[in-house]
C-alpha cells in the first residue's frame, strides 16, 4: 500500500522522502505568481513576504494532480492510501474523491482509499505518521483504517495567534470572532472543531495561554509524543516546549515551522500544539 500526503501535514521534504510518502503540494500565489508549497517557497519566505504587506492566496491540488499521481500505481496494481487535510478548510479532499471516482471508472478493481481526517498542520502530520508506522509493521487494511480512524478522532489540536484579523481575512475565521479576539490586546486560544478553526478561550499574554495549553494536556493524560509548531516564533515555542516538559507527562516534544500553505493564513507569531487524546 502507498501513502499519501499532502503539504498541509507540515511534515519536511526530508521526512516525505525519507519515509517513501507520496507528497502532494497545494499551491501558493503571491504577486500573481504560482509556487509549490515547500518545493518552490519556504515557510520563511511566505513569512517574510507576509511582513513585507504581501498576502499570500492559497490553492488547492486539483483532481487531475492526484490523477497522476494515483494511476502508476493503479496500474501495477498497488494500493493506494491517501491521508488529507480538512475537507472543511480546503477543497483538496474533495479533487481526491473526484480523481478516484474518475479512475475507478476505467480501473474498477482499483484500491484507492482517501481520509478526511479534518486536521490540519502536524495534527495532519502526526496522523500521517503514525499511519506510516503502521504500515511498516505490516498492520493489514481493516486494522489499519480502524487504527487510523482512532487517531483522527483523538487527534488534538491548539493555536495561538498574534492577529485574528489576518486569519479572519483569509476567510478561516469569522470576521466577529476576530473582532472579538482583538478587544484588550487578548491573546487567543483556538482549536480545531469538525475540521473548523474556532476560538475557544482568551487570555492575557502569552504566559497564560501556555499555561491554558497545558492545563488541556494534564486534563488529557498526555503521555505521548507531542508537536509544536510556529511561524518565526521560535522563543515562545521554547517556552512552551520547556513548560511542558516540566508540568506534564508528555514523551517527545518537537518543534517545527509551520508550513508555507498554513504559515499564508496564520501570519507570524503562531504558536501551535498538538497531541493524541489516547483517552478517547
Amino acid at each position: 500500500m502507498q501513502l499519501f500526503a499532502d503539504s498541509c501535514s507540515d511534515i519536511s521534504q526530508q521526512d516525505f522522502k525519507e519515509k517513501e510518502i507520496e507528497f502532494v503540494p497545494l499551491k501558493i500565489t503571491i504577486d500573481d505568481k504560482e509556487y509549490l508549497d515547500q518545493i518552490e517557497i519556504s515557510s520563511q519566505e511566505v513569512l517574510d513576504e507576509i511582513a513585507d504587506g504581501k498576502r499570500p492566496l492559497t490553492s488547492q491540488a486539483n483532481p487531475e494532480q492526484f490523477t497522476d499521481m494515483f494511476m502508476p500505481y493503479v496500474e501495477k496494481g498497488e494500493s493506494v492510501l491517501y491521508i488529507a487535510f480538512s475537507s472543511e478548510l480546503s477543497g483538496t479532499y474533495q479533487s481526491a474523491v473526484i480523481a478516484r471516482d474518475t479512475i475507478l471508472d476505467e480501473h474498477t478493481d482499483a484500491d484507492i482509499t482517501i481520509i478526511d481526517t479534518k486536521a490540519a498542520s502536524y495534527g495532519l502530520g502526526l496522523i500521517v505518521e503514525r499511519a506510516h508506522s503502521y504500515l511498516e509493521r505490516g498492520i493489514q487494511k481493516e486494522e489499519l483504517l480502524a487504527k487510523i480512524e482512532n487517531d483522527v478522532k483523538s487527534i488534538r489540536h491548539f493555536f495561538t495567534v498574534d492577529d485574528l484579523d489576518y486569519l479572519a481575512k483569509g476567510g478561516r475565521l469569522s470576521k466577529g470572532q476576530a473582532f472579538l479576539g482583538g478587544l484588550l490586546n487578548i491573546k487567543p486560544l483556538l482549536h480545531v472543531e469538525d475540521g473548523r478553526l474556532v476560538p475557544l478561550e482568551k487570555h492575557r499574554g502569552t504566559k497564560k495561554v501556555h499555561s491554558s495549553m497545558v492545563r488541556h494536556m494534564q486534563a488529557d493524560n498526555v503521555t505521548g509524543e507531542v508537536h509544536i509548531t510556529h511561524a518565526n516564533a521560535q522563543k515562545q515555542a521554547e517556552q512552551l516546549q520547556k513548560k511542558i516538559m516540566e508540568e506534564t507527562d508528555a514523551g517527545s516534544v518537537k518543534i517545527s515551522m509551520i508550513g508555507p500553505t498554513i504559515s499564508s493564513h496564520t501570519g507570524n507569531g503562531t504558536v501551535a500544539l498538538f497531541y493524541f487524546n489516547e483517552g478517547v
